[in-house]
C-alpha cells in the first residue's frame, strides 16, 4: 500500500517537474525585490543579497546587514507560506553571510484504495547558503555561494541536493552592472529518479542618485527560457522609499508575468518594507513583508 502511496505522488510530481522544480529556487523571496519586478542583480546589498548578487556586499558602504521576511504566496491557486533571513559582514574588500529560506504548501490528506485517510502532510522546500565576496579592485567585485537544498513531497519522499552559485558587480559612479548563475551543478532525486535543479542566469544594469533608481534585467531559466523584469524606485523623504516594478515571464514555465508595488521605511539603520504582486492569474495578492538592520 505505501509503494501505491509513493507511486501516486510520485505520478504527481512528474507532471509538476515538468514545467519547473522547486520554484523556489527562482521566486523572489524578500519585499525589496519582489517590489522591483524581481529585478535585483545589480542592486546594492541588502540583508537578502545572497538570493540577488552577493558579490554586492564586498562594495557596500555598510559593514553588517541582517533581516527576515514573510510571504503568502500565491493566494488563489496554492496560498504557500513562505520565510526568508538573511545577513553578511564585511570586513575590508571581504564579505560573509548567511541566507536561508523556506516554502509550506498547503497540508494533504492521503488516502488508502480503500478510502481511509492515512495521512495528513505539509509538503515544504527549505534551502540554506553560506557565500563569500571579495572586491579586488575598487567598483569591482565577485562572489561563490555553496546552498544545501531540502525538499519534501510527503513522509516518505524526500531528499537533500548541493548546489553553487558565483556572481560578479561592477560599479562607477551611478551605474552598476551585475552578472549572477545561481543553482549550478545540483540534481535533486525523488524516488529513483534524478531531477535538474533550476539554473538560473541573470544580467542587469541599474542607475541611482541620491533619491531615484531604476534597474532592469534580463534571466534565463534552465527549461523555461528568457524571462525578465524592471523597477524604479523614489525616495520622496529621507525615511521612506516608493516602488513599483514588472516581471514578464512564462505563465506555464518558470515564474508568471506580474506587476508589483511597494514600499520601505529606514530608520536609523532599521527597516521595514513591504511588497504586492498584481496583474497576475496566479500570483495576484502575493504579499511580502519585512524587516530589517544595518550598519
Amino acid at each position: 500500500m505505501k509503494k501505491l502511496l509513493i507511486a501516486s505522488v510520485l505520478s504527481v510530481l512528474t507532471v509538476a517537474l515538468s514545467a519547473q522544480s522547486l520554484p523556489l529556487l527562482f521566486n523572489p523571496g524578500d519585499p525589496h525585490a519582489a517590489a522591483l519586478g524581481g529585478a535585483s542583480v545589480a542592486l546594492e546589498a541588502d540583508a537578502w543579497a545572497l538570493e540577488h548578487n552577493f558579490a554586492a556586499a564586498a562594495l557596500a558602504k555598510e559593514q553588517f546587514s541582517i533581516g527576515a521576511a514573510y510571504g503568502y504566496w500565491s493566494p488563489k491557486p496554492s496560498a504557500d507560506n513562505r520565510f526568508s533571513a538573511g545577513g553578511w559582514y564585511r570586513t575590508g574588500t571581504l564579505a560573509f553571510g548567511l541566507s536561508a529560506k523556506g516554502s509550506f504548501s498547503k497540508p494533504y490528506e492521503a488516502t488508502t484504495p480503500a478510502g481511509e485517510v492515512k495521512e495528513r502532510f505539509n509538503p515544504g522546500d527549505y534551502t540554506l547558503a553560506f557565500g563569500t565576496a571579495w572586491a579586488p579592485a575598487e567598483g569591482f567585485a565577485l562572489s561563490a555561494t555553496a546552498r544545501l537544498v531540502s525538499s519534501s513531497l510527503s513522509e516518505d519522499i524526500g531528499a537533500v541536493a548541493f548546489c553553487a552559485d558565483v556572481s560578479a558587480l561592477y560599479s562607477a559612479g551611478a551605474f552598476s552592472a551585475g552578472l549572477s548563475a545561481f543553482n549550478l551543478g545540483g540534481k535533486i532525486r525523488y524516488g529513483d529518479k534524478d531531477y535538474a535543479l533550476p539554473t538560473l542566469v541573470k544580467g542587469g544594469l541599474r542607475y541611482a542618485t541620491l533619491d531615484f533608481e531604476a534597474t532592469g534585467e534580463l534571466d534565463y531559466l534552465a527549461g523555461a527560457g528568457v524571462m525578465g523584469g524592471l523597477g524604479v524606485e523614489y525616495w520622496p523623504f529621507a525615511c521612506l522609499a516608493l516602488r513599483g516594478g514588472y516581471h514578464f515571464g512564462a505563465a506555464d514555465k518558470g515564474l508568471p508575468s506580474f506587476a508589483s508595488i511597494g514600499l520601505g521605511l529606514l530608520l536609523e539603520g532599521f527597516g521595514l518594507d513591504v511588497s504586492v504582486l498584481l496583474a497576475s492569474p496566479t500570483l495576484a495578492g502575493s504579499v511580502n513583508v519585512g524587516i530589517s538592520y544595518k550598519f
